[in-house]
């Protein structure tokens, strides 16, 4: 099965799945689908050796009474590769070896387990799962998702099959932590379980009904392997170092496209938290300050990232990073890894561009209510291919205003010919169309939802012409949805500064 970050298609199908938050069953089910499902495949790796590494101690270790050491020292952090950051705390266990299972040509390893004193983290992977029975792989698997562990037809309530369970010695299940609490736990294969488990119990069972996205009955089924859990010594870094960056850094904005007194855009500047230097490559943590957010803002996601040495050579950095808003609120710290090693020395951390998320239905206390979000249009009974309505409709978030202009019905081919969607209509054939105008500095993005459950009004296409306005679409399975059309606005975006640069020097 493939490797999770890395198809452009793949991330355009992630974007598609960013309808709704967290909490609603929409996006659980669009991101469900589009996504948690999807399983996750590490790089071929010898298992112990990647384990000894992990566990390699970089002893700062001065006395023998481990409870007191790590409040002695702070936070002691480490880094894990394909894991991220791993926080030395009182009472940390980790996983003693990788542990495997073959059954049938397929293989199931538990790379990774961190048992905190209030949630377990683990990771595995899947190896020998042939095409036509993986789902993100076979021909059938978006036209046919309930023949895969864990799929479900559009618009349908989620299914928790493929999730994998922990049973501790004494017979109690734990259940992977279902509140978005924990980022990584949107992967299939990174379950995340917000529990505590108690000192004693270091054999624990992993459990696992069908493998996530294995088509049901072609692939091994109801997976049960024991692994063993080791005390991690306070005051050890487990991992490659992390370098704190703890001296002031300043951070360099380039003037913003548009003037702050003309439009609330918000100023930002980036914060550079952590670098690890690593064989191959660059880690490096940062997080985004806004000196004057609206209260709709939820998250500052950045564009383009790269890092640039001290012999002047530029590489581009890969955010280890769902791009889903939610999961990234203002604040919140982002990891990006280097394309090649940076030669030593200072190094120039360099965003170009940032994009600003508002959702003023979801942010807590909600900023406008669904009513105020929402309009509606008659299309009448028998709404026809290419019929157009005008509605020059204002809406205004977070002091931006923009106008829904027009709608037209549409059909997916319209659609195709702004971009190549690699599965095809998925059934999605006929829908709305909306012409969306605002300031076109600001690079307005906006996500709308056609109601009418009955429609099962789904896929979207986002298209920005050059020196145009924005076109929206959404495209619905059963036709177009007649009568009194309501649409509400979910949210939108709006690009912001040119270039943030952040030096550092060792």
């Amino acid at each position: 099965m493939n490797d999770l970050n890395t198809s452009p298609e793949f991330e355009e199908k992630v974007r598609k799945a960013l309808k709704t938050p967290d909490a609603t069953p929409e996006f659980a089910n669009r991101l469900r689908n589009e996504l948690v499902r999807r399983p996750v495949q590490m790089k071929p790796k010898n298992f112990r050796l990647a384990w000894a590494v992990a566990f390699a101690l970089v002893l700062t270790i001065l006395a023998v009474s481990a409870p007191t050491l790590v409040s002695a020292f702070g936070k002691i952090f480490g880094y894990v590769p394909e894991v991220g950051l791993v926080e030395t705390t009182n009472g940390l266990r980790m996983l003693a070896e990788p542990v495997s299972s073959t059954r049938d040509g397929v293989t199931l390893t538990i790379t990774h387990v961190f048992a905190y004193p209030d949630h377990i983290e683990l990771q595995y992977e899947v190896n020998g799962i042939a095409p036509e029975n993986d789902g993100w792989q076979a021909e059938d698997g978006i036209s046919n998702p309930t023949a895969f562990c864990g799929g479900v037809n559009p618009g349908s309530l989620k299914s928790n099959a493929g999730d994998a369970r922990l049973r501790l010695p004494d017979g109690t299940i734990l259940e992977r932590d279902y509140t978005g609490k924990y980022p990584q736990n949107v992967f299939a294969m990174q379950p995340v379980y917000d529990s505590a488990i108690p000192a004693d119990a270091n054999t624990l069972t992993f459990v696992l009904d069908c493998i996530p996205q294995a088509r049901l009955g072609a692939a091994p089924e109801n997976w049960e392997i024991s692994f063993d859990l080791v005390e991690v010594p306070a005051g050890t870094i487990v991992g490659e170092p992390v370098i704190e960056v703890t001296q002031p850094v300043v951070t360099e904005e380039a003037p913003a496209s548009l003037p702050p007194e003309a439009l609330p855009v918000p100023q930002v500047t980036a914060v550079l938290e952590r670098i690890i230097p690593t064989d191959t490559n660059t880690v490096m943590y940062f997080h985004f300050e806004v000196t004057n957010p609206d209260p709709s803002l939820i998250s500052i996601m950045p564009r383009n990232v790269s890092v640039i040495d001290s012999l002047g050579q530029q590489y581009h950095m890969i955010g280890s990073f769902v791009w889903q808003p939610f999961e990234y609120q203002v604040g919140s710290a982002f990891e990006f890894v280097s394309e090649g090693k940076p030669a030593p020395g200072p190094l120039t951390l360099v965003i170009d561009q940032t994009v600003a998320y508002y959702w003023p239905i979801y942010v807590d206390p909600p900023q406008a209510t669904s009513e105020e979000m929402t309009f509606t249009f008659d299309v009448g009974e028998n709404p026809q291919y290419g019929q157009k309505w005008e509605l020059n409709i204002p809406f205004n978030i977070a002091g931006f205003d923009f106008q829904i202009v027009s709608a037209e019905a549409v059909k997916f081919e319209d659609v195709g010919n702004y971009h190549n969607y690699i599965d095809g209509s998925q059934g999605y054939e006929y829908g709305y169309q909306f012409i969306v105008v605002g300031d076109p500095s600001l690079g307005l993005m906006v996500e709308m939802d056609i109601h009418g459950d009955e429609y099962q009004c789904w896929l979207s296409d986002v298209y920005k012409p050059d020196n145009e306005p924005l076109i929206y679409t959404q495209l619905c399975k059963n036709g177009y949805p007649t009568g009194q059309v309501s649409v509400t606005i979910l949210g939108m975006s709006i690009e912001l500064n040119d270039d943030l640069t952040v030096e550092w020097k060792p």
